[in-house]
This record gives C-alpha cells, structure tokens and sequence, in this order.
C-alpha cells in the first residue's frame, strides 16, 4: 500500500495490526501530518513513537513541543539537537525540565553546562543555585562568562562566587551597583587590578569612603 502511494490504507492496516512504529512513519513521513501523528503517539503512548514524533517536531523548529515528546518517551538519546536548538529559539526554561530528565540517563559536561546556562536564561535562580552546590560536571566558570558577555550579571554573580573567583565577582557586582560588595570581593582576589576597577567605579558613583579603601590597597604597590 505504501509502494502504490496508498498511505490513508497502508496506516489503517499498520494500526489494525498494531505495528505502531510503521503508522507513525506513514504519518510523518508521507501524510506528514505533525497533528495527527500527536494524536496517534498520546493514544498508543510508546517510547518509540514519542521519539519518531520528538525528532520530526524538532526538524520543524517545534521546539517545546519536540521537547515534551522526549520527556515522555525518557529518552535522552538527542540532546545535542535539543540544546542546539533550545538556544535558537530560546526554550530555555523548557531545556532545564529535558536536562533534569537527560542527566539520569547521561553523565556529560555538555549537559550539565546547558543545564546550569539553561536555568541562568530562564531566572531560576533558587535551581541554578541548589544545582551549582551539589556535585556536577558542568563547565561552570565557562558559562558564568556566558552570562557576563550577555549582561546577565545577577547569574554570573552567582556563578563566579561559587569558584570563588572573586576578581570577576567583584566586577558583577560593580555592573549591579553592589560596591560594598564588590570592595570585599577584591579583598578576597587581592589583586591590583581589581582593586584599580573597582576603585573607578566607586568613583564614578561618587562611593568615595569605598573608593579610598580601594586606593589604600593600590598605593602600597610600587
């Protein structure tokens, strides 16, 4: 039937024989009918098909819903594709829920860097907290200059604080207005040159007993 271009009969005789995988491929392959092929993957609610589903979805850019096929067939398998396509459309928040389910079945770097990313895009911040103080394999100082270059300074914050990388966590938390903050971050990096950005900038904002702490830390160098 499928040879003859019959494929209305060629997926009625697939479902009476319930040879499910073959009905799904005739729906999305040549009646290519996303809509019906939903319909058809709730009603038999098989792994294999929501994936079959999952990847035609994704080939059509349709990202939440790709991503709510695999979350229900728990499959992990596409993940590079997903996170690809998560951050061309922005289906961040969407991402973090396929990732949580990813990282049962997958212990990768890509995932967990895309799923520390994924939670600083969509502003959890209480998640990406919790997530970053528990262990990981996530590319976390990679993805805290992600979120620095993309201004998102309230994630990097957070970020760079938990590696303690005090020299980049002072100037998040001069872009946040936090000098007081940021004067105590440069205590801890002990580095001239932080010590010289945050000065300028608790300057610049006429923060001037912060500022003379700063210099104070400056002169003493040659």
């Amino acid at each position: 039937a499928v040879g003859s271009e019959l494929y209305e009969e060629a997926l009625v005789i697939f479902k009476k024989a319930e040879l499910h995988r073959e009905a799904a491929k005739v729906l999305i392959d040549y009646i290519a009918s996303i809509e019906r092929a939903t319909e058809f993957a709730e009603r038999v609610d098989q792994e294999e098909v929501w994936v079959m589903l999952g990847k035609a979805q994704l080939g059509q850019q349709m990202v939440g819903e790709a991503i709510s096929s695999f979350i229900k067939a728990n499959d992990a398998t596409e993940y590079a594709a997903v996170i690809a396509a998560a951050d061309q459309t922005g289906s961040h928040a969407e991402l973090a829920t396929y990732l949580v389910m990813c990282r049962k079945k997958v212990k990768e770097a890509h995932v967990d860097t895309s799923l520390i990313y994924a939670y600083a895009k969509s502003t959890q911040f209480a998640q990406l907290e919790e997530f970053i103080s528990a262990p990981n394999v996530g590319r976390i100082q990679d993805v805290a200059e992600r979120c620095y270059m993309e201004e998102m300074y309230e994630a990097a914050k957070l970020l760079f604080n938990s590696i303690s990388n005090f020299a980049r966590l002072a100037t998040c938390l001069m872009h946040l207005g936090e000098h007081q903050a940021a004067v105590d971050a440069a205590r801890k990096a002990n580095s001239t040159r932080t010590w010289k950005e945050v000065n300028a900038s608790c300057v610049e904002h006429q923060e001037f007993r912060l500022a003379q702490i700063c210099a104070l830390n400056i002169i003493v160098n040659p």
